[in-house]
């Protein structure tokens, strides 16, 4: 793939993201999706079992804030030690800049959590965009692009993206099923990290070209 062709596909993926984060907003506003995060919190409500919850409080803690902090500060240790200071700063502005960006989102949009009769968690902050759901996206996509960019492997760069795919649909999967985010609020942290992790791409590669 040429330079061209891979700028052509991140301002791409980037637009569609932005119109689908817009598009989910406007919806969610509207009222229009209600229906679909009633009966899909309903679903998952009948799937809770002891060994299910287990397995969600695992997975949700593959995003949260201090696993995210330490798994960060690690590739950012090995990326110095490799004297990688493109990859760094794309890190640094991947990672914790969409995290940054999510808090003030969370605070514009001042959505509630479900009003649930018996969470498995609770929590009294703002519910949409997801914050787990943004922090897989952004920090799980960005070693998946890393990890792609030094193997030559055709398989094995497509095996490496199916694994981060799934890894950040657990995830937020699992944030449904604890019953602290609507399946809306995922969807939207998915595509805000989406976008953001293809607009720190660009203005890296375009610094890295200059």
């Amino acid at each position: 793939m040429t330079t061209l062709d891979a700028m052509s596909q991140r301002w791409a993926v980037t637009l569609l993201s932005l119109l689908a984060f817009l598009v989910l907003v406007t919806a969610i506003k509207l009222n229009v999706l209600e229906p679909f995060d009633e009966a899909a919190e309903a679903w998952v409500q009948q799937q809770i079992t002891p060994v299910h919850t287990g397995l969600m409080l695992l997975l949700t803690q593959l995003a949260s804030t201090g696993v995210m902090v330490v798994l960060t500060a690690l590739v950012a240790a090995v990326l110095v030690l490799r004297r990688s200071d493109y990859w760094l700063g794309r890190l640094g502005l991947s990672v914790p800049g969409c995290i940054l960006l999510n808090e003030v989102l969370k605070y514009l949009f001042h959505r509630s959590r479900p009003a649930l009769a018996h969470p498995l968690v609770k929590l009294e902050s703002y519910s949409f965009p997801s914050g787990h759901a943004v922090s897989a996206t952004v920090f799980y996509g960005f070693l998946a692009i890393l990890l792609c960019s030094s193997v030559p492997s055709k398989v094995r760069r497509v095996a490496i993206r199916v694994a981060a795919i799934a890894l950040i649909l657990a995830v937020g999967f699992s944030r449904v099923y604890l019953g602290v985010h609507y399946p809306t609020d995922v969807l939207g942290g998915m595509f805000e990290g989406a976008a953001w992790l293809n607009i720190a791409g660009m203005v890296t590669n375009r610094h890295r070209l200059t």
